[in-house]
């Protein structure tokens, strides 16, 4: 079983009316499987084990997956987590196979499934999760902390998917006001800075694996992207400056700004993935929720890189550069350029990692 083996199956995690744990007995095996749209068990992976979120008011199974020593798939892992070391695989698990009902994509039960997992995964003396992300969901992800590990792959059956670690990183958990954090109280942040400085350096190595900066609400059940700008609003201010906004949906690989561009519009990512290019090579990979276009705006220059849609069906929303200006009480705009200092203010912190 290796890590795994020091996996307690009888803790429970608990937020709200929300339960994770692992799967032990049959009949919340087979609500798993009928969620997995799966007949026998034996097409899921033999050494793995089944991971279930219970929404506790129905007491029905609403998201599972399975957690694997990465050890026990070295062949998968060295092809879709190519950048990880040989050596770190044995401290490693993968998540695979997730699946959750539709009407709870945009709750906390997929983030309280995948805390479950990471908090023992560390529990067990593990040192990161791996998964693979469709571009649809990479906001949940990195909501919690998990960054690109890997380039965006095509699958066999032609879905696009990005690989990705969580790291028992404490400063960009901080950074990005992950939930995780509450639940990791008590740990030894020091005892995982080798891995941690691993990857900030294979991100320097690698720039097309930033990621962009995005900020989500702490207590706030809905994740929907547009709150990195709009957090804090009044009603009616967050209806001034939304009135205008503009849904642009793009092919993979279409501009939406060319470097040095004019324009001052500010946008945010809905759906899909952006890359950022400079001098042709990608710098920053964007995903739901994520801000751009806010530099040109603020300092009334150029844009200084190109935006292109990395994914199909990407969906962005643009505001226009009089949209702040639209807002009647001088509050309102005030919160729109804290918001702003706010990204900012993060992607300075994670970018001084990097040249440290």
């Amino acid at each position: 079983m290796g890590l795994l083996q020091n996996i307690s199956l009888q803790w429970d995690l608990w937020i709200g009316k929300y339960r994770a744990f692992f799967v032990t007995e049959a009949q919340d095996r087979e609500a798993c499987e009928r969620l997995l749209n799966y007949d026998s068990a034996r097409e899921l992976p033999e050494k793995g084990q089944l991971v279930a979120c219970q929404d506790t008011r129905r007491s029905e199974i609403i998201a599972c997956l399975v957690l694997s020593n990465a050890v026990d798939r070295a062949e998968e892992a060295a092809e879709a987590f190519g950048y990880v070391k040989a050596g770190y695989l044995p401290k490693l698990a993968v998540v695979s196979h997730l699946s959750f009902d539709s009407a709870y994509l945009n709750t906390p039960a997929v983030p309280v499934l995948l805390s479950h997992c990471f908090v023992e995964v560390l529990k067990a003396e593990g040192q990161a999760l791996l998964m693979q992300c469709d571009p649809g969901h990479y906001s949940i992800y990195k909501r919690l902390g998990m960054r690109p590990i890997g380039p965006l792959q095509m699958g066999e059956g032609g879905d696009f998917q990005i690989p990705m670690i969580g790291l028992p990183d404490m400063e960009y958990l901080s950074v990005i006001h992950s939930p995780l954090l509450p639940m990791l109280r008590g740990v030894s942040f020091e005892r995982y800075q080798e891995i941690c400085d691993w990857y900030y350096q294979l991100v320097r190595e690698h720039k097309e694996l930033q990621t962009g900066t995005a900020f989500y609400p702490e207590d706030h059940d809905d994740f929907h992207g547009h709150h990195a700008i709009t957090e804090g609003l009044s009603e009616a201010g967050t209806a001034a400056f939304l009135k205008d906004a503009m849904v642009v949906n793009c092919r993979q690989d279409e501009v939406l700004f060319a470097e040095n561009d004019s324009g001052k519009a500010i946008g945010y990512v809905r759906k899909g993935l952006l890359r950022v290019e400079i001098g042709g090579q990608t710098v920053v990979m964007l995903g739901e929720g994520d801000l751009f276009g806010e530099i040109a705006y603020i300092l009334n220059t150029k844009r200084t890189a190109k935006i292109v849609s990395a994914s199909p069906d990407t969906e962005v929303v643009l505001f226009q550069e009089s949209a702040i200006d639209q807002l009647t009480q001088e509050s309102d705009r005030t919160i729109i350029w804290r918001n702003l200092a706010k990204v900012l203010a993060q992607r300075v912190v994670v970018t001084s990692k990097l040249i440290k």
